[in-house]
């Protein structure tokens, strides 16, 4: 389960995101949406949708690949899917503006973010893999670039606080972007207000939602628990009553033979 949930989130990070941000990058640099067929419309939004599937399950993954974790609810993964399609449409967009500037800007941005995120998950004590050394670095490495678009949590422990200071250092980050694309730009397009609309409303939706699935439809709220994980519980409680009974029967034959 472990190795599909990293697989899950190397082709997000590595696969989709590259793919969407080069389609989108041609539309804006050279075309401006002008002229842009509905097929090539249709296609971003379905690479935008494969990068917050592949985020999504990898969050998802990775919770139902930890033991003494609660499922997601269905509200609560409806919520997870809306917050994660919101924070990436906020942080591709901001990429996708700084990039058509200045490349090397934007890749000394996600540079300084991923080694920050790196450092973290660094020192973040994990133990999904047990003595295997290799496989839990792996996993970090993994992490540590899918941290540059979504946030996950791999530490136990509340996760607001963390959630707070990573989309506040993400915030950050894209505004800085946008404001560098805005002052840069020598001629603004005509969906200038758009594009900063978009980042702005999408960060401030996504972090309403957030506010709302951690107070009610977060799982700590609202368990739902795998069978996996069900099943184990269910057997202690039989052997338990078992136990119980085998011990109430003893007793009952011991008063009988004294009788």
């Amino acid at each position: 389960a472990v190795v599909s949930t990293q697989s899950t989130g190397v082709e997000g990070a590595l696969e989709a995101t590259p793919q969407l941000l080069l389609q989108l990058y041609i539309i804006v640099k050279f075309t401006q949406w002008h002229g842009t067929a509905w097929y090539t419309i249709l296609s971003v939004a379905i690479s935008f949708s494969s990068v917050v599937w592949s985020m999504t399950s990898y969050i998802n993954e990775h919770r139902a690949a930890s033991y003494n974790k609660a499922s997601l609810s269905v509200m609560g993964y409806i919520l997870l899917v809306l917050i994660k399609c919101l924070m990436c449409l906020a942080r591709i967009v901001a990429i996708l503006l700084a990039i058509t500037i200045s490349g090397y800007v934007v890749l000394g941005v996600l540079a300084v973010h991923w080694l920050s995120c790196l450092i973290y998950v660094a020192f973040a004590r994990t133990h999904f893999y047990g003595g295997l050394v290799w496989n839990e670095w792996f996993f970090k490495l993994v992490t540590s670039i899918t941290l540059i678009l979504v946030f996950i949590n791999i530490v136990e422990g509340k996760s607001r606080v963390r959630w707070g200071i990573y989309h506040g250092y993400t915030g950050l980050q894209n505004l800085g972007m946008v404001l560098f694309w805005y002052f840069k730009m020598p001629n603004h397009p005509w969906y200038t207000n758009a594009l900063i609309g978009l980042v702005v409303g999408s960060t401030l939706l996504g972090s309403l939602l957030s506010l709302l699935y951690y107070w009610f439809y977060h799982p700590s709220k609202t368990p739902v628990m795998h069978l996996s994980r069900i099943r184990p519980t269910l057997e202690r409680l039989k052997e338990k009553h078992l136990g119980q009974s085998g011990t109430r029967s003893e007793r009952t034959e011991m008063h009988v033979t004294t009788i």
